[in-house]
């Protein structure tokens, strides 16, 4: 690799803990280089995984790619001070939405047992079979790219397959953090926010017929009913979520088909903007990302550089950026009507 684990785990530790500005710029430098040269490994590994699912008629609902965003990566290594930068894994990360438990458990099982040329399978985690504390369910894929370029040899890169209403639940957790203003998907922050989403998953996981976390473990169809109605009276959680649908104004210079999109939202004015780039302006749309993400205040807003087909996509794969949680929210509402229907409620 380009930058060696030790040389790497420095430069995280410096933009985390030091004062010193200039060396904080000089990090930041690096660090947005060696994100840059997971772009061609993650597009190499996505578009296999993308062959070998269409070869085997598994239906894909949508997908995408990403390079991990600067917050998050601080975010990530605050909260995991032994796991250094060198060890982080979803640098670069590609996500397969399924519609259903059966379509993500073939692709499981295939992906499982199909090598990928040029990639070795370091790791699996199954959090669908064992969700995460906070209520997180996907499962992971972490490969080791190897090549003769010594810049791009050994670097990670991570493939997330889950359903649709995993990913409803995913995104929600990304929206209600402008809400709480605290990094919910590390389970830090408001409580009874990330015990709102703890029930929830227990929920979804429940409808798809899987496992869920040990605090659910007895609860009956009447139990999830009654504590999901006590919740929503006493903080209305999915009613302030509610109220976010529609509320952004999304600015584009114009439509766009495959390639990089760069999506800026704007959380104090409700606005998102898109900046697209073709498939060979690749460097340009590395470097807007980074030029943005340095200028910009995370509690007003935040960007990611993203790979999807076109605007369809871009909205389905996140809808966090757009404040949306229709889906999710429209999931809560059928089960809620179908505990009253029941009579777990009135």
């Amino acid at each position: 690799m380009k930058y060696s684990r030790n040389t790497l785990n420095k430069a995280g530790q410096t933009i985390i803990s030091e004062e010193d500005v200039f060396k904080v710029a000089e990090a930041t430098t690096m660090i947005d280089d060696w994100r840059a040269l997971h772009q061609p490994v993650l597009e190499n590994m996505s578009a296999q995984v993308e062959q070998i699912l269409a070869t085997n008629n598994i239906p894909v609902a949508f997908s995408s790619k990403r390079l991990k965003r600067m917050t998050s990566i601080v975010d990530k290594l605050k909260h995991n001070p032994k796991m250094g930068l060198g060890g982080v894994q979803d640098i670069g990360g590609a996500r397969f939405a399924f519609e259903d438990i059966p379509t993500l458990l073939s692709a499981y099982q295939l992906l499982q047992n199909t090598p990928l040329d040029d990639f070795s399978q370091e790791r699996t985690y199954n959090y669908v079979q064992t969700p995460k504390e906070s209520g997180y369910r996907s499962i992971h894929f972490v490969y080791k790219y190897h090549s003769k370029e010594v810049d791009k040899d050994g670097l990670l890169v991570e493939l997330q397959i889950r359903t649709r209403l995993q990913h409803d639940w995913a995104t929600a957790v990304e929206t209600a953090e402008l809400i709480s203003q605290s990094p919910l998907k590390a389970s830090v922050g408001d409580e009874q926010w990330q015990n709102y989403f703890k029930l929830v998953s227990a929920i979804f996981a429940r409808q798809e017929n899987q496992a869920v976390s040990a605090n659910y473990a007895n609860f009956t169809e009447a139990d999830f009913c009654k504590q999901y109605d006590k919740v929503e009276n006493e903080h209305k959680f999915t009613e302030q979520l509610s109220s976010l649908v529609g509320a952004v104004r999304i600015t584009s210079e114009k439509s766009f088909s495959k390639g990089y999109v760069v999506v800026h939202i704007n959380y104090e004015n409700h606005i998102s903007q898109l900046r697209h780039f073709t498939s060979e302006e690749v460097g340009a749309a590395n470097e807007l990302y980074s030029k943005v993400e340095s200028s910009i205040d995370r509690k007003k807003g935040a960007v990611v550089l993203v790979s999807v087909s076109d605007m369809t996509e871009l909205l389905e794969a996140y809808p966090s950026y757009f404040l949306n949680a229709k889906e999710f929210i429209d999931a809560l509402l059928q089960f809620h009507n179908g505990c009253r229907l029941s009579g777990h409620i009135t």
